[in-house]
């Protein structure tokens, strides 16, 4: 009997005992942290971008008028009364297509009339005009011969480029509008010739083909010394030889 009681006691304490260990709180197990993707972006450094640099815009130098026209033929002699004469040309020192065929037109036009003569000379003037406005080159060439006859030739380039502008170019490069410029060109014609002609009689017809207005969109615009829009006109008349280019305002 007292060795059955001493069995059930055992087992009592032995119960306590495990109940005792249930209640004592376990440490939480450590969350796990969900496996993120690799990524090229997570696990390398992005590659260095280097934007290109901004160049800056290349500087226009242009040169002085010397740079870009010289005497293409020069004479100089003196008539045994002693009047001197001297006729010159020019070539223009641009490159391309546009300066080659001008110096080649000059040549052909008035070439044969540069050179020494010995008592007579059929030619009165020969000589050419340069400006430099900014990037525009203007040259302007004229002849005056026996008769009173006059010829001219004129050219405007950009000396950037090299390219040759006409008279509607040339306005719009130099912020003026061309038929404006043909309207102020008509009228100072008008009055121009009219001032030289005006009492000629039986000129009306010669009048007349001056002042058309092909004859007007025919004139070779340029910008003189002083930047000012001038333009090479042909004159017709019924004297002399009957043709004169003159240089008149177009502003």
């Amino acid at each position: 009997m007292k060795r059955i009681l001493a069995l059930l006691s055992v087992c009592a304490i032995a119960v306590t005992a495990l109940s005792a260990c249930s209640l004592i709180p376990r440490p939480a197990p450590k969350p796990t942290q969900p496996a993120q993707p690799a990524t090229a972006a997570a696990t390398e450094a992005p590659a260095a971008t280097s934007a290109p640099a901004t160049q800056a815009p290349t500087e226009v130098t242009v040169g002085t008028l010397d740079s870009y026209v010289k005497d293409a033929k020069k004479a100089s002699f003196t008539f045994s009364e002693g009047n001197t004469k001297v006729y010159r040309i020019p070539e223009i020192l641009l490159s391309g297509d546009d300066a080659a065929a001008a110096n080649k037109e000059i040549m052909e036009r008035f070439g044969d009339d540069v050179r020494e003569y010995d008592e007579y000379s059929p030619v009165s003037e020969l000589d050419y005009e340069a400006y430099l406005n900014d990037v525009y080159l203007s040259v302007i060439v004229k002849g005056r011969f026996d008769g009173g006859n006059s010829y001219g030739l004129c050219y405007t380039f950009n000396v950037t480029n090299g390219n040759e502008l006409n008279s509607s170019t040339l306005c719009s490069a130099t912020n003026r509008d061309y038929n404006t410029a043909l309207d102020k060109l008509t009228e100072n014609l008008t009055a121009d010739y009219d001032e030289k002609f005006a009492t000629l009689p039986g000129n009306d017809g010669e009048r007349s083909k001056t002042l058309d207005s092909a004859n007007v969109k025919a004139a070779k615009m340029y910008l003189d010394g002083s930047g000012k829009l001038m333009a090479m006109v042909d004159y017709y008349a019924a004297v002399g030889g009957g043709h004169w280019v003159y240089s008149i305002a177009a502003e």
